[in-house]
């Protein structure tokens, strides 16, 4: 039997479940490139308990429901495959607790990366954030989408960032990790140094079920930072310093931009947008920016934290200039022709969304996210660059973002296409150019780990063992395909 309309707000209450068209509208799109679908109804919920009740009567009824959590979702993992139920937790907005000696804070879906990193800076600690999401996008959901923060380079402070969690199952049970499970104190006061199983969660789209809270690690704000811009004439040249830098273990932070990413983000005329897609706004400012940075920027920041900040500054800043000195590098402190942009970087490394600037340039961005080995690089970089020719795509007009994951071991690669989301032709020529590169990609050794979209179907196909136990797991966890379906390899 269908879910009513009086079933929901029997739970949430009467203004807390909208169906009204405009509404539905606007949670049946983003502006990714996915298919528009509008869902039934859109319910808000604001407690752990009214989340419970509101999966138990979806499960009961077989009714899709889709977790939702801040609303900035650019690559179309909310929007409803099946129509259903979108369940809006931005109003669960709880810092539940801040542990300063164990240096680990809970959150509740709705908490944002500003409204966090506000809170923590208060205290003296912040967290780690992905390069380029927006302010108002949810901790909790970029960390279990596994958006790469920028401290991934690191082994210590990058790539474990999630502790103990708190979910309700797609049957409507609570189920909680590690030291919460046990009626422990949450957290995991000792790091995540264990298998935890709560990992099945990460990167599912809202799939195997609602996570209502995730202790997540928070480090004491640098008491010094120093950033370093080393420039480069293309990327090939810059594959042996990156690898060498990492290999030594110098510094936290570290990424390369090229171009148009690096002038973007350093063009103040621009705003960063409040919604996606924007209207385009053209910059004379960005040009001229464009002309002048170098073709290819790797940013390193190396941190003094609470313990000898001077110290550890000088030795890594030593180490640096020793192996940029073997490879003939140069080293800048800051970027010539353009006053405070060592300034303006390390102000980014704590928030780091000014890149989100780069919307403004044609109204909407669709990215190229995926993992590589350091060696596919520049073969990546040149086949993209070969595509764009066939669509007659400037190849100036394609953003890059690089960031070494475990100190080299991998590559984070973000290649952005940009078009006007109001412009059919240019628009579909842009989606055909964006299809084609993703397969080409994948072909040439690319990981697709976050499988949006029309990815889902590449990487599936290629792994039919994996998606055949992924199909296992969700019929044990989710067996009446209540949750998100139709994403990833669950299709109806």
């Amino acid at each position: 039997m269908a879910i009513q309309k009086g079933d929901l707000e029997k739970i949430v209450g009467k203004n807390n479940v909208l169906d009204d068209e405009k509404t539905l509208d606007a949670y049946s799109k983003d502006q990714s490139f996915a298919p528009h679908r509008k869902p039934t109804m859109v319910v808000f919920a604001e407690t752990v308990e009214q989340v419970q009740e509101v999966v138990k009567l979806a499960n009961s009824s077989a009714t899709p429901i889709i977790p939702y959590s801040s609303g900035k979702n650019l690559r179309g993992a909310t929007i409803p495959d099946h129509g259903g139920i979108i369940l809006n937790m931005s109003r669960m907005n709880k810092i539940v607790l801040v542990d300063e000696e164990n240096w680990f804070a809970i959150v509740e879906p709705g908490v944002t990366y500003q409204q966090m990193q506000d809170a923590m800076a208060e205290r003296g600690f912040r967290i780690n954030v992905p390069f380029g999401v927006p302010p108002d996008r949810s901790v909790l959901t970029s960390y279990l989408e596994r958006d790469p923060v920028l401290a991934a380079p690191s082994f210590e402070y990058g790539n474990a960032l999630i502790m103990d969690t708190e979910i309700i199952l797609p049957t409507g049970e609570l189920f909680r990790t590690g030291n919460w499970a046990t009626g422990g104190k949450p957290g995991g006061p000792n790091g995540p140094i264990r298998t935890m199983i709560n990992r099945l969660w990460t990167g599912a789209q809202g799939t195997l079920g609602i996570m209502t809270k995730m202790s997540i690690h928070i480090d004491p704000i640098p008491k010094l930072r120093k950033v370093f811009f080393l420039p480069f004439d293309d990327l090939a040249q810059a594959i042996e310093p990156l690898k060498r830098i990492q290999r030594r273990e110098i510094g936290m932070e570290c990424f390369l931009l090229n171009r148009f990413n690096l002038a973007a983000l350093l063009t103040d005329s621009w705003a960063i947008p409040a919604d996606f897609p924007t209207a385009p706004s053209a910059s004379q400012e960005f040009n001229e920016l464009r002309s002048v940075v170098p073709a290819w920027t790797l940013i390193l920041c190396i941190n003094g934290l609470p313990r000898h900040p001077e110290e550890k500054i000088a030795y890594e800043a030593e180490a640096l200039h020793e192996t940029c000195e073997l490879m003939g590098v140069k080293i800048l402190e800051g970027l010539p022709g353009i006053p405070g942009a060592e300034n303006v970087m390390s102000a980014e490394l704590l928030r780091p969304w000014k890149i989100l600037k780069k919307f403004n340039y044609r109204g909407s961005v669709h990215d190229l996210t995926f993992k590589a080995p350091l060696n596919k690089l520049t073969g990546m970089e040149q086949k993209i660059k070969e595509l764009a020719d066939a669509y007659a795509y400037p190849r100036a007009d394609i953003g890059i973002y690089l960031l070494p994951l475990e100190r080299g071991r991998g590559i984070h690669c973000e290649f952005d296409l940009h078009c006007s989301p109001t412009d059919e032709r240019e628009w579909n020529a842009v989606k055909e150019f964006w299809s084609q590169a993703s397969a080409l990609l994948m072909n040439n050794g690319a990981y697709f780990d976050r499988p949006y979209g029309i990815w889902a179907e590449m990487v599936y196909s290629r792994s039919a063992e994996y998606a055949t136990k992924l199909k296992q797991i969700k019929r044990e966890i989710d067996p009446n395909n209540i949750m998100n379906p139709g994403k990833l390899c669950f299709s109806c």
